[in-house]
């Protein structure tokens, strides 16, 4: 049986995290944005210190929950390391499922002309932060 996480966690590895976290992104206008954790890899390179995150189309008053957030697709995502956690000090408030998307995987597409997208830990939150709704 499966210990059950609890949140808020802040990995200091990626081992302890599961595809679906949600990483919790205070903003500069005292609101929350997210980003959901996409893929993970359990063994090879990089396996321990990045994964693939990318920006919920979410916007709070408080950190995410997991019945906010679910059901949203993530509107671009790329390779982030583990200094979001250590050095950005974001946290996973919560896991939901992934919605798949036809956006590019880091870990699964990687043929001759593939672009690769990275982000640092504080590209990763300007990311989150840029992201604004599409006026109706």
């Amino acid at each position: 049986m499966a210990r059950q996480r609890a949140f808020p966690h802040r990995p200091r590895t990626t081992v302890t995290m599961h595809e679906g976290d949600v990483v919790a992104v205070p903003l500069d206008d005292s609101a929350w944005g997210a980003l959901h954790v996409v893929s993970l890899r359990r063994s090879g390179p990089v396996s321990r210190s990045a994964f693939v995150a990318g920006v919920l189309p979410w916007r709070g008053e408080a950190p995410p929950r997991a019945d906010q957030v679910e059901g949203l697709a993530v509107v671009t995502q790329a390779l982030v390391g583990k200094e979001l956690f250590t050095d950005g000090l974001l946290e996973i408030v919560a896991n939901t499922p992934v919605v798949p998307t036809s956006l590019p995987n880091n870990f699964r597409d990687n043929g001759i002309g593939v672009r690769v997208n990275v982000w640092g830990w504080r590209a990763a939150i300007d990311q989150v932060r840029a992201w604004r709704p599409s006026p109706d």
